[in-house]
């Protein structure tokens, strides 16, 4: 895989919100994409995840039943755990519990722009959850072949995120 980044766009979250939109980043100037979430933190002390949405080319979120996903949850006092969902309406990544525990993620895209090919996806998570470090790699699949312009990232259990950054470079 090349390695040389180019940064396209960057958001910085600092107050309560329960979604973010990254539209118009996604384009046919690069067939891969690297998605860099830092410092993510939410409010209260629920248990929430962190998700992702693809926006397509006309604007609208697919929220359809057309992720697939599977990952290695690694929990640093237990043992792991395989865990896969398919027709799903997002891409799930890890939970946080307790403010401040957070987050952080990088994410690779694959030909999100490419209309007559799947969007796929790898990633891999670090996060505080219950007081003790869990990681994940994971890999998914939004499965209509259709262009992808942008992406939405949410949490959907009415637990707001309130920090993060989220970086979006091209691959070369």
């Amino acid at each position: 895989m090349a390695t040389e980044l180019q940064f396209i766009k960057s958001v910085e979250v600092t107050s309560s919100t329960s979604s973010v939109d990254i539209d118009n980043v996604f384009t046919d100037n690069y067939d891969v994409y690297s998605i860099l979430v830092t410092d993510f933190e939410t409010v209260g002390t629920t248990q929430t995840a962190l998700h992702l949405r693809y926006i397509d080319s006309s604007g609208s979120v697919i929220t359809g039943s057309t992720y697939d996903y599977a990952y290695l949850q690694m929990d640093s006092n237990t043992s792991f755990a395989e865990v896969k969902s398919t027709t799903e309406t997002k891409l799930k990544f890890n939970e946080v519990d307790i403010q401040p525990e957070g987050a952080g993620f990088q994410i690779y895209i694959y030909n999100p722009f490419n209309s007559s090919s799947y969007t796929f996806a790898n990633w891999q998570t670090a996060s505080f959850f219950s007081s003790k470090l869990r990681g994940t790699k994971a890999i998914g699949v939004e499965h209509t072949a259709q262009s992808i312009r942008g992406f939405q990232l949410l949490e959907i259990n009415t637990r707001p995120f309130d920090r993060g950054k989220i970086s979006v470079y091209g691959v070369k």
